[in-house]
């Protein structure tokens, strides 16, 4: 009985040792985390990888080797998906197998030596020593497998050298780098013919915390042609690609610009009409599938400030100034336009009284001087409300 006791109150100390160097470890997170990246910028491949990305890793290793020292079994379970989600997202940004493995090995070793350090400073008993050491030999292999697993579950060729210039020369084509030979030769090996035309697409997540690579599978399904596969990668935070079929539409939280068609030359310039498509797209708020014919006006709105400012304080500041229900006079205005200036229509839209609504109309006139009757007026009003909805927002 008494070795019984001797033992748990043995367990007992090593894990109150253990316990009080995974508080030394927290209190030096930041610290900790500076070091991991340190490490990590020694891989040139790792550089492709967004900064806040690394940083959320680096610190979940941090939390990792906590939760371990103190003897829980398992991290919460956000951060466990965020670990599984990690080895996908390096798959798609085309960190190669063994990278992924070195680095997480290194910030690992990284922590490893804070622990040692820690350890020795406040004196912890070697029985601790040893088992710490062991918990995190057994936390870095395990993870280490997780890593991989992980990616083998996305797309194996994208570890694979000719999905890595596969996506080399999609970004090239669409900056417009190629020469016209490289540009022939790169399209004969990737399936982009020079004798037809093809669109352009640029994607965006319009979620926060979506990665836009979760875009990627769905804009394939929706895009994909026969003999024809979409060449699609990532450009920024963006999806960007070439494709033979634009999308009839896509995820509802996706903003999808397009340009085309145009010929294999063209395709660097389409790419900046469509570049252009989605920035103008995304001061408006919209979703879906957008171009030019999409767009219409609200790219004039975009480009001409200086008359929206203008048209902006004739006939929506006024109303600011005038009403304390601007908003609800402004909101029933620019629908009264949508509605091809249909009382009944406009009114059902709204869910209002027919004269409730005449008597919004009546008071934006009154306070504007504008007669909605008035065809002319009528779209200098409606490019006043395009305007207002991207004031103050900064441009493409």
């Amino acid at each position: 009985m008494a070795t019984k006791k001797g033992g748990r109150a043995m367990g007992d100390d090593r894990q109150d040792g253990l316990a009080r160097v995974a508080q030394r470890l927290e209190e030096q997170s930041g610290q900790l985390v500076a070091q991991q990246l340190a490490a990590l910028n020694r891989f040139p491949s790792y550089r492709r990888v967004p900064a806040e990305d690394l940083r959320r890793s680096c610190e979940r290793n941090v939390l990792r080797v906590v939760t371990s020292l103190r003897g829980d079994a398992r991290l919460p379970p956000q951060i466990e998906e965020d670990e599984r989600d990690s080895g996908r997202r390096r798959a798609l940004q085309g960190i190669p197998s063994d990278d992924v493995v070195a680095a997480y090995r290194a910030v690992l070793g990284v922590l490893r030596d804070a622990f040692l350090d820690a350890a020795a400073a406040l004196s912890i008993p070697l029985d601790a020593v040893l088992a710490g050491t062991r918990r995190l030999w057994e936390l870095t292999d395990r993870f280490s497998t997780e890593l991989v697993s992980a990616r083998h579950q996305v797309e194996l060729d994208l570890v694979r050298r000719e999905e890595r210039e596969r996506l080399t020369f999609l970004h090239n084509v669409l900056t417009g780098t190629l020469r016209p030979g490289e540009l022939v030769e790169g399209g004969a090996a990737h399936g982009l013919r020079t004798d037809r035309e093809y669109w352009v697409i640029r994607a965006r997540s319009m979620t926060p915390g979506r990665d836009a690579v979760e875009l990627i599978p769905s804009l394939e399904r929706a895009t994909a042609a026969a003999h024809h596969p979409p060449l699609l990668g990532l450009i920024g935070e963006d999806v960007a690609g070439i494709i033979a079929r634009p999308p009839d539409q896509g995820p509802n939280h996706a903003l999808i610009a397009i340009d085309g068609p145009v010929s294999a030359t063209g395709l660097h310039t389409a790419f900046v009409e469509a570049t252009r498509h989605l920035e103008i797209a995304a001061r408006f708020d919209l979703r879906g599938v957008v171009d030019a014919a999409r767009l219409s006006l609200r790219a004039a709105v975009a480009d001409h400030e200086r008359l929206g400012e203008m048209l902006y304080r004739r006939y929506a500041a006024s109303v600011h100034a005038g009403s304390g229900l601007s908003a609800t006079i402004l909101h029933s205005v620019q629908v009264y336009l949508d509605h091809r200036r249909s009382i009944p229509t406009t009114a059902r839209a709204l869910s209002v009284h027919v004269n409730t609504l005449r008597y919004r109309l009546q008071r934006f006139e009154a306070l504007t001087g504008a007669d909605l009757h008035d065809t002319r007026t009528a779209f200098e009003v409606w490019w006043a409300l395009q305007y207002a909805r991207i004031r103050r927002q900064p441009g493409p």
